[in-house]
């Protein structure tokens, strides 16, 4: 049986059992558009391109994902996310 974790999505990486991280879908779709238009783009770089206010608007909780998988250790890695 699944814990309700409160997210729409949990993140997972690279064989890990416990999720890195969760967000709502629009936050995942959000993610998943800007890692397309940035498909070579690590996590941290992925981090600074949305904290630059000049190309997007701040969004809190893609930035806590970000930072989750940077905490985690997978700052240097390049997601495959997809909507």
């Amino acid at each position: 049986m699944r814990k309700n974790t409160g997210y729409d999505v949990l993140y997972f990486s690279q064989n890990r059992k416990k999720p890195v991280s969760g967000s709502t879908k629009a936050t995942s779709d959000f993610l998943a558009i800007v890692h397309e238009d940035y498909p070579t783009a690590t996590i941290s770089q992925l981090k600074e391109i949305l904290s630059d206010r000049n190309r997007f608007a701040l969004e809190p909780e893609a930035i806590r994902v970000l930072d989750d998988h940077i905490e985690a250790g997978y700052g240097d890695v390049t997601p495959d996310w997809k909507y």
